[in-house]
């Protein structure tokens, strides 16, 4: 009998540990007993572009019957990549760069993607190393892949082009403490207000409509163009502005009898950004074209030259005053589509 009692009493305790070394918050015991085998087709090594999707692919021999999660993780110090440059972030509550899968139930085949963020800098080639799968997923028997990512820089067709002219100014006349901006003026004499407007010409000062050419005459405090290389041809482009109105600032005297605002330059400021080849800069109008507050509306004068030039993948804008100073210069080159890869 004693020795009966002791099999029975060995056997719980063998039944208990057991049953402890399945804690695993992924398995269920009935999967415990014969996982399924899941094969992870993901390259180990790839060239994509910004804003690429890098596809992965998971197929089982069986079901799981319940969804699980899968872990892909960055290999920080083996990347110059980092967690801006795709959707392996910080936005896990895991401190570690992520990106959490989750396989649904009963499927033996499902796929999804790593996504390669776009950004506006000009930069040069990437790598981003990652470990594809993890011991937290443990609902399946599988091998990780280790994954080394070239990511290359894509250049933007595009110029975007900011024109700012608003500025503050204050009163010595008889309101005391009197300020406002050129973008809140309003003439007591006209109701006119403060507008600027931007017109692009040719190197032979014809006005051009190709288009978006007229996007930065809206009355617009900030005006803003945008140049598309496949809508300009190859040459020098003026852009002017164009004093449409002036809130009478010219006649001040007689519009603001109270203010008695001394006169002010009001120098127009460029803000210019070519993803991928022009990091965001600022030009400033040269000072002999600067507007000032007496200059009477539908008064004209220079801002900013662009040069377009360059064949095929290779076209370049070029950012420049009117005797040649150049600014910034970038130029493009062959845009994948979305979800294409170069291998």
């Amino acid at each position: 009998m004693k020795n009966k009692i002791y099999s029975i009493f060995a056997l719980a305790l063998m039944t208990t540990a057991f049953v402890s070394c399945d804690g695993d918050s992924d398995i269920d015991p009935i999967v415990a007993i014969d996982k399924p085998t899941m094969t992870v087709n993901f390259p180990t090594a790839v060239t994509a572009n910004e804003g690429d999707l890098i596809p992965i692919t998971f197929t089982l021999d069986k079901p799981v019957g319940r969804a699980f999660s899968f872990y892909i993780v960055m290999d920080q110090p083996n990347s110059t990549a980092d967690d801006l440059d795709s959707d392996v972030d910080a936005g896990s509550v895991n401190v570690t760069y992520q990106k959490v899968i989750t396989i649904p139930p009963f499927v033996t085949t499902y796929s999804d993607f790593i996504e390669i963020n776009s950004d506006e800098l000009a930069e040069g080639d990437e790598v981003l190393k990652l470990n594809v799968g993890e011991t937290r997923t443990s609902a399946v028997i599988f091998q990780p892949v280790y994954s080394t990512i070239t990511i290359k820089n894509v250049v933007d067709g595009e110029l975007k082009l900011d024109f700012n002219f608003n500025r503050s100014f204050t009163g010595t006349g008889g309101i005391t403490n009197y300020s406002n901006t050129l973008c809140a003026l309003q003439s007591d004499l006209s109701g006119d207000v403060y507008d600027v407007d931007f017109i692009v010409y040719n190197a032979a000062f014809n006005p051009v409509t190709y288009p978006g050419a007229l996007g930065a005459q809206t009355g617009a405090c900030t005006e803003k163009l945008t140049m598309k290389l496949a809508d300009y041809p190859n040459g020098l482009y003026h852009i002017t502005a164009f004093l449409y109105e002036n809130a009478d600032l010219d006649l001040a005297e007689i519009a603001f009898p109270l203010i008695g605002a001394a006169q002010f330059n009001i120098p127009i400021t460029v803000d210019y950004l070519r993803a991928g080849s022009i990091n965001k800069g600022k030009f400033t109008q040269e000072q002999q074209f600067w507007f000032t507050s007496n200059t009477p509306a539908l008064d004209e004068q220079q801002v900013v030259d662009i040069v377009i030039s360059g064949t095929g993948a290779n076209r370049i804008f070029t950012i420049q005053n009117t005797i040649g100073q150049v600014s910034a210069s970038g130029k493009s080159a062959t845009l994948k589509g979305k979800g294409s890869i170069r291998k």
